[in-house]
């Protein structure tokens, strides 16, 4: 309680923890009593806690933190925390208070930090701070709406036609940037001032502190983080990388305090650290004046009579900037709560971000705003966002026009580094109406491969899994993948080529015919890919890819998509996917032909589909492996997610440095499966084991032990009075009636009963893919550094140039394709599906319902 109406008891918790309790905010730890007075400043009460907690020189004050009574409903009281970081806060502190239902006292958390004291100057007597508060501030004290001026970049709270709206989905936006100008002159200025006596200074300190670690991150190659998840590392050496020499230590260092006569490495690190006090300070500046040897800003309230100001000079006999005045302090008042921040342009958030950017790409401009506001307390617009991360991308990964350039460099030192590598760059003539350029070609597709994953794939499955996705760049294009798998069911990408989009002819072609020339020689390769016309017509071209060297095979669930396009039925469609699925031939005829005498308008589409391209039990060598659709090489497209909106050959280098790390991690897993002394995959070894379990229902019969045939016949079922199906098994020819025996390569339940009857090793029937040993041979192969890439010397041909032609342009881009019943209908739940009026059934409408149309 409280002594009188104007002094209040007040208890100081440290050293303890803040948590949420049931009537929430709850302070935990050593506590200390103490009495306020109303009318208490910010400073005093800092120093009273200072005093009452006995804190020395090495100890300081992090953050001070008030529990405030809330009232919620009608009778309910609720509590939250408020942080105190001004006169104005410990004053509303007190009002509520003095107002309160049930609050005893005033509670404070004070949180403590090693370090200087706050509250000391631990400089030069010739050393004037200008920051304080050594945490991202959040806005509670009044901010001035400010008008126009800004400190470098210009107008970007303006509303942009051009701006480009990212909302949450897989397609990636580009705006073009331009150079902010290093020369802002705005208004006359007095050059004749003279510098402030550093005796006279008011002030209390400031200081800008370094971005602090959080949570590590998940790896690279995941779906983009949510925002708690992200790894918030010190930004320390980016802001040497952007600001400065980090060989030089002479000058300022974020988090530095700064002062009169404070040296800077550079001009944008000197201004960066100046954005960072009128952020702190919540006041905003000008720039009066800008040129390569004086930079001066001014309050934007100068015009009204605000003295501050400061000065900083490159010395002409030295190197750096040097501060050399500092006006008085602010005498303006903010006249409102400002939710943004002029300073706080986008160069100041791609200092802030840039780790963000170096961890995921394809990191969203909503989770930019969250860590800008996280760190300073302001909401930055979706542009000014997009913007710095624009920045961020040009500045980590290099500039769009200059990574055309740098890309047969960095092919031809990598193919050096890693002998047996390849890859191959295809280039057109440079001219316009008026003129032939003899040193530039204008880029037109490039294709590459890595020795590691040439010989990888000798010890994969014999499958190549082709697809292709957009590239979300400033230059359209079309990425090209060629995904296998290894027997422990871990894909596998083996090629890459960056093609013109609308995925032509002759660039499936082009590729088809790389991969059989460099990537394999292999005979009875199985070749999954969608319908897509390009590449139907390029592998019918093509001999290589013909039978016996290859055999081309459809992805049922693109086949299944196909087929709901033409009919519009959604259940028609699982019907014809459960029909692709089918491992027994004699049951999928029978199931067929129900379907058809059912569905007789479906016969002419089916007649055009050889079933060898499309059904499981039609793959009598069992040439796919189990595998119906293409989702190994949707996969990689999903892992370089985050690449495709990189410069190009920021893309290449991503692939290389992400295969490194995945052989890296699959070594790891196979030396622990040698370790654990295993014969094959576990997954194969886990399925073995499970129908293992079935062959104690069944009954083996021997028919020719010479031949090796047998019949197996599964357990009267008591349920269902219905006797058990009989199975013809031929170990010789590695055939079992079920057809999972052939299209899986490892035996299945009924294999497994003769073996056991036969006392025969089960393992030998197994394919050597899934073998542990053959597994370690897939990642056997060695990676070689590329090393310092200044040392890649620039070839003397001509340079590279991208196709403006391929430029994209402003305004939202189109989807990347139209979206079908493949993305949507099957997530969904029934209710919130199309249905359709007529038949009540889902995936259609009434427009479209087939049984309209079929008595129509």
């Amino acid at each position: 309680m409280s002594s009188s109406s104007n002094t209040f008891v007040t208890v100081i918790y440290h050293s303890g923890r803040r948590f949420e309790g049931p009537d929430g905010v709850q302070f935990e730890g050593k506590t200390k009593m103490m009495k306020i007075k109303r009318g208490t400043t910010y400073n005093e009460l800092k120093e009273r806690i200072y005093q009452k907690l006995g804190l020395h020189g090495s100890q300081c004050i992090h953050r001070l933190i008030a529990k405030v009574e809330t009232i919620v409903g009608k009778d309910n009281i609720y509590y939250i925390s408020n942080d105190i970081c001004d006169d104005e806060d410990v004053e509303c502190v007190i009002d509520v208070f003095a107002n309160r239902r049930a609050q005893n006292f005033i509670e404070i958390y004070v949180e403590l930090e090693s370090g200087e004291s706050s509250s000391i100057p631990m400089h030069t007597k010739s050393a004037r701070y200008f920051v304080q508060e050594d945490t991202p501030v959040a806005v509670s004290a009044p901010l001035q709406v400010l008008s126009q001026v800004t400190l470098l970049d210009e107008g970007e709270d303006e509303e942009d036609e051009n701006l480009h709206i990212e909302e949450d989905d897989e397609y990636e936006r580009f705006i073009p940037l331009g150079d902010n100008s290093d020369t802002d002159v705005e208004g006359d200025f007095d050059r004749d001032m003279s510098p402030v006596n550093p005796g006279t200074a008011t002030m209390p300190p400031l200081r800008v502190d370094p971005i602090r670690s959080g949570p590590e991150s998940e790896p690279f190659w995941n779906e983009s983080p949510h925002y708690c998840q992200i790894n918030w590392a010190q930004c320390d050496d980016d802001m040497e990388m952007l600001y400065g020499d980090g060989d030089n230590h002479g000058g300022w260092q974020l988090g530095d305090p700064l002062y009169l006569y404070q040296e800077f490495h550079s001009k944008a690190e000197m201004q960066h650290a100046v954005k960072l006090y009128c952020m702190k300070s919540h006041r905003t500046a000008k720039v009066a004046k800008s040129d390569d040897h004086r930079f001066v800003m001014q309050c934007q309230n100068h015009a009204d009579g605000c003295p501050w100001y400061m000065r900083a000079i490159s010395p002409k006999n030295g190197n750096g900037w040097v501060v050399r005045k500092w006006g008085q302090e602010h005498t303006c008042v903010n006249q409102g709560l400002a939710r943004d921040h002029r300073q706080l342009d986008s160069d100041v958030i791609c200092a802030a971000i840039i780790s963000m950017l170096r961890e995921d790409p394809a990191i969203k401009p909503v989770l930019i705003q969250e860590r800008i506001q996280r760190l300073y307390g302001y909401n930055i617009t979706y542009k000014k966002a997009w913007k710095a991360k624009m920045k961020a991308i040009v500045k980590l990964f290099g500039d769009w026009e200059e990574s055309y350039a740098f890309l047969p460099n960095w092919l031809t030192y990598m193919t050096q580094c890693n002998v047996g590598s390849v890859f191959r760059l295809d280039t057109d003539e440079c001219f316009d109406e008026h003129r032939f350029y003899s040193d530039k070609r204008v880029f037109r597709r490039v294709f590459w491969t890595f020795h590691q994953t040439i010989e990888a794939f000798k010890y994969c499955k014999p499958i190549l899994q082709v697809d292709g996705t957009h590239l979300y760049g400033k230059y359209k294009g079309t990425l090209l993948i060629a995904t296998s798998q290894d027997g422990d069911g871990k894909l596998l990408p083996i090629a890459f080529a960056i093609i013109r989009p609308g995925e032509k002819y002759d660039d499936w072609w082009w590729f088809l015919c790389l991969l059989r020339d460099h990537v394999t020689q292999r005979q009875g390769i199985c070749l999954i890919s969608d319908r897509h016309a390009s590449i139907i017509r390029a592998v019918q071209d093509h001999r290589t890819w013909q039978p016996p060297y290859a055999y081309h095979v459809y992805c049922l669930r693109h086949v299944g998509s196909n087929f709901n396009t033409r009919f519009r039925d959604v259940q028609l469609k699982k019907a014809v996917m459960k029909l692709g699925y089918m491992s027994s031939k004699i049951m999928f005829d029978i199931k067929f032909q129900e379907f058809i005498d059912a569905n007789p308008q479906c016969v002419t589409w089916f007649e055009r589909l050889a079933k060898e391209k499309w059904c499981r039990s039609h793959d009598a060598e069992g040439r796919r492996f189990g595998h119906m659709t293409t989702n190994l090489a949707e996969c990689v497209n999903k892992v370089l997610r985050g690449a495709r909106n990189l410069p190009i050959t920021a893309l290449v280098k991503l692939t290389c440095s992400r295969l490194v790390e995945y052989f890296v991690t699959r070594r790891v897993e196979i030396n622990r499966n040698i370790a654990e002394e295993r014969i094959v995959a576990k997954k194969v070894e886990d399925d073995l084991q499970r129908m293992n379990q079935l062959t104690v229902h069944y009954r083996v019969r021997i028919y020719d032990r010479d031949l090796q045939l047998f019949e197996v016949e599964d357990a009267y079922n008591q349920s269902t009075h219905v006797a058990g199906d009989i199975m013809r098994v031929d170990l010789i020819n590695r055939k079992c009636q079920c057809g999972r025996f052939t299209a899986r390569r490892y035996p299945c339940s009924h294999v497994l009963a003769v073996c056991k009857m036969e006392k025969l090793n089960h393992y030998s029937y197994v394919d050597p893919v899934f073998t542990v040993q053959y597994i370690s041979q897939v990642y056997a192969a060695h990676w070689y550094p590329i090393g310092n890439e200044l040392l890649i010397q620039q070839g003397e041909g001509p340079t590279v140039i991208p196709n403006v032609t391929l430029t994209r342009t402003k305004g939202r881009p189109k989807s990347t394709r139209i979206q079908n019943e493949m993305d949507w209908v099957e997530s969904q739940p029934a209710s919130s599906q199309q249905r359709c009026r007529g038949c009540n059934q889902t995936g259609h409408n009434m427009r479209t319902c087939p049984t309209r149309l079929r008595r129509a």
